[in-house]
């Protein structure tokens, strides 16, 4: 049975016998928590990945308020234009929202 040392008694230790303690420790570990200690050690090498905060985009501007009787005119338009069957293409700019469809 292994005795657990402090730290002090692993300072007191020469290199090479820690060296041959860590081999040791290495050479009975399982082939899949040596990949993940790997891993780990190259990944403490990179630099870190600092993330950058990105500021809300501004809100869109309504075109009218809501209720106002610039909105209901607005409403009644697109709702009238709804319900109207048109043949062909139909209209490809409407005046009186004066945008194209």
């Amino acid at each position: 049975m292994m005795k657990l040392m402090t730290l002090q008694q692993y300072m007191k230790m020469s290199k090479p016998a820690l060296i041959r303690k860590i081999m040791k420790t290495l050479k009975a570990m399982p082939k899949k928590k040596l990949a993940v200690a790997c891993y780990n050690l190259t990944k403490s090498k990179l630099p870190r990945l600092r993330t950058i905060r990105q500021k809300a985009l501004p809100r869109r501007k309504a075109r009218f308020k809501k209720g106002s009787p610039e909105a209901k005119r607005y409403m009644a338009i697109l709702r009238d234009m709804r319900t109207k069957k048109r043949g062909g293409k139909g209209i490809l700019y409407d005046k009186r929202l004066r945008r194209r469809r």
